[in-house]
């Protein structure tokens, strides 16, 4: 098993980068992000808490080996999410469905404000990675393998969220410069 960790600071406020992290996808930065079709989505009505679950289409570039083995190079991912508007939380879980008998890729992300400065927006992702069944023998390798896939992944992602960000911003400047 390997364990994935990332830390990242957002130089914008909570509700600005929570927003933008349902504008995500799609995302010039992550076209490995084929989908996302939102299968569920409600509110709590006493405690304003958005719950919403999503079911992501990935398609990494494999090779053709992998390809032929496992029929393609699409898989399947379930997140499920909650904000909480009044904690100032977004809470986000992923798990993939697609070959999860031979690797289990558990995903765990928390948005909230920055505990030193309110206007920015703290960030921390964990990743639990395990090989198993038929691949178990090759286990450590294949980890590592992904591992560094994830690595990569997380880093685009992160700078595809800042690019929808900018978005967001450019789209609020042109709001408030609207004549009259």
């Amino acid at each position: 098993m390997r364990l994935f960790e990332a830390t990242h600071v957002f130089k914008h406020d909570w509700e600005t980068v929570s927003l933008a992290s349902w504008r995500k996808y799609p995302n010039e930065n992550t076209p490995h992000v084929r989908h996302v079709e939102v299968l569920n989505q409600e509110v709590d009505p006493e405690t304003g808490v958005l719950r919403t679950e999503r079911l992501i289409m990935v398609q990494q570039g494999v090779p053709a080996l992998v390809r032929k083995l496992f029929g393609g190079d699409a898989s399947y991912v379930l997140e499920y999410s909650e904000v909480d508007p009044r904690q100032r939380t977004l809470v986000m879980q992923s798990q993939n469905m697609t070959y999860s008998n031979l690797l289990s890729v558990g995903e765990h992300i928390v948005y909230k404000p920055h505990p030193e400065n309110p206007q920015h927006t703290a960030f921390t992702q964990s990743a639990e990675l395990k090989a198993s069944g038929a691949l178990f023998r090759l286990a450590t390798k294949i980890e590592d393998i992904c591992w560094n896939r994830f690595n990569d992944n997380a880093q685009i992602g992160r700078l595809g969220l800042e690019q929808v960000l900018s978005k967001i911003l450019a789209e609020r400047q042109a709001l408030t410069q609207v004549p009259q």
